[in-house]
């Protein structure tokens, strides 16, 4: 008897709701994948598991009226990226068709809290100077060398001062362990340098609506959307997908696109009959999936001087660097959102008394600026994505243990039925949102021309030139995994 069958009562039979895609997860990459197949006439089904759409998207209207991007804040580089080739981030071409406004922030305006032997231009040019030590460093060495090695490497052999460590140390902190959300020491150095993508132009916000206007502009047309659906369950052979769900529902699909965040695979809360393959768990388990929360404070007024987007408190120690963003020059709102991110600030940081943390934030400012008097904010509001049951963590990022080809591996279909999208299954984008959006036309593309549930005949001249890039990357991927696992 087939397993899509075993066990199944009349019952059973009865409560199957059915569809030709279905799509787990109404984050930015389930809702951009059932918006392009809704465009084609394709019938799609998203289940969600949340009471809301957007996923690790999520804007929160505080209580004094601000508005709190909680996850995705940026888009990062409006102007496209190296190695993948755009020109231009879709994200961005998104937000332009979507008239959302937004407002741009410089990456280098940085107020540094505590004084050092030199100045923030000096120690920007160490860290290029590091990047390009690292990349000679590891062109004939193992992937399984962390970044925090050839740090110490590079200080011992630029013979820094104590006072230059603690700036490199922690300008490094600020710019890769804030951004991956991960320890230097946990983070692959050579695939880190091979698979990581350079942005272009500004990082722009959304200042006045939050991220949150661009999914719901995604979701808009979508006509079927079903929340609290937890998947406990999928089935899956040759012919058709099973997906039962904690409340007792059954769907049944000729394809299922399953866009859950990497943590909720890592953490095994769906059971796959027959079990995934043995790469594919290998590559689950080797992706490193990283831990960023924020905390935003709410004041009355500004007490500060606005003049700077980041405010970087550097310590001798890099697990004690303080990052804040200056929310008050972006959107004219007296905030200030500090992040926390990587193993070392968790689980204790977030779990300690909550005003006792605030006290202690409050206190980093006041000896940031020594100048001012910091009052108590009026509001507070704390992230907690790590404990999140449907995330479990924040984002992808190279792992020391990472081999070149698991993010391919990772998003390789299984059985042609069962497919996967997501930020973590993007190769050079892994870890920003518009990688998630790139994942979800990638596996769209596949549905329609790999899978032909596109004819041929339906594709106009137009649509041919348009799909062409997207179809020669399919091929090239699939002639790439093809070759390392066959």
């Amino acid at each position: 008897m087939d397993t899509l069958e075993k066990g199944r009562s009349m019952s059973d039979i009865s409560n199957v709701n059915t569809s030709q895609v279905l799509i787990i997860g109404a984050g930015l990459s389930g809702l951009e994948a059932a918006r392009l197949l809704r465009e084609k006439g394709i019938k799609t089904i998203i289940l969600e598991a949340r009471n809301r759409t957007g996923g690790r998207i999520w804007s929160v209207r505080s209580k004094t009226g601000h508005m709190f991007d909680t996850g995705a804040t940026w888009i990062h580089g409006i102007y496209g990226s190296i190695p993948n080739g755009l020109l231009s981030n879709p994200l961005w071409d998104l937000t332009q068709e979507a008239k959302i406004p937004t407002r741009g922030t410089d990456i280098y305006d940085i107020h540094v809290g505590y004084p050092f032997d030199g100045n923030i231009s000096e120690t920007y040019n160490w860290y290029n100077e590091y990047l390009s030590f690292t990349k000679e460093e590891t062109r004939m060495s193992s992937p399984n060398i962390s970044l925090a090695y050839y740090a110490d490497l590079y200080v011992k052999q630029k013979n820094l001062t104590d006072k230059q460590q603690h700036a490199f140390y922690s300008y490094l902190a600020f710019t890769i362990k804030f951004n991956e959300g991960a320890e230097l020491n946990a983070i692959g150095a050579k695939n880190f340098l091979s698979l990581s993508s350079s942005h272009y132009g500004d990082e722009h916000i959304f200042h006045k609506t939050g991220f949150m206007a661009l999914t719901d502009y995604l979701a808009r047309d979508i006509d079927d959307i079903r929340f609290n659906q937890v998947i406990n369950k999928i089935t899956y052979n040759d012919k058709m997908v099973e997906v039962r769900t904690k409340n007792g529902k059954i769907y049944q699909s000729s394809f299922v696109l399953l866009t859950v965040p990497l943590g909720v695979l890592k953490a095994k809360e769906i059971e796959f009959i027959p079990q995934l393959p043995q790469w594919k768990l290998d590559a689950i388990d080797r992706i490193g999936y990283g831990f960023f929360e924020k905390v935003f404070l709410v004041w009355e007024q500004a007490w500060w001087n606005s003049t700077n987007f980041y405010f970087m408190g550097m310590s001798s120690n890099p697990n004690n660097v303080r990052y804040w963003v200056n929310a008050n020059k972006w959107n004219d709102k007296p905030v200030l959102i500090y992040f926390l991110a990587g193993q070392a600030d968790f689980p204790t940081r977030l779990k300690e008394n909550h005003d006792e943390l605030i006290e202690e934030l409050r206190q980093n400012l006041q000896e940031m600026f020594p100048d001012f008097v910091v009052p108590p904010p009026v509001e507070t509001f704390v992230t907690h994505w790590n404990e999140d049951p449907f995330s479990y963590g924040s984002y992808s990022y190279i792992s020391v243990n990472q081999t070149y080809e698991d993010s391919l591996f990772l998003s390789e279909p299984i059985q042609d039925r069962l497919l996967f999208a997501g930020e973590a299954t993007s190769i050079d984008s892994y870890g920003y949102a518009h990688g998630a959006l790139l994942s979800a036309r990638r596996e769209v593309t596949r549905l329609l021309y790999g899978y032909e549930l596109l004819p041929i005949k339906n594709i106009t001249t137009s649509q041919s030139i348009l799909i062409t890039p997207l179809t020669i990357l399919f091929i090239i991927q699939f002639i790439f995994l093809s070759f390392f696992y066959y």
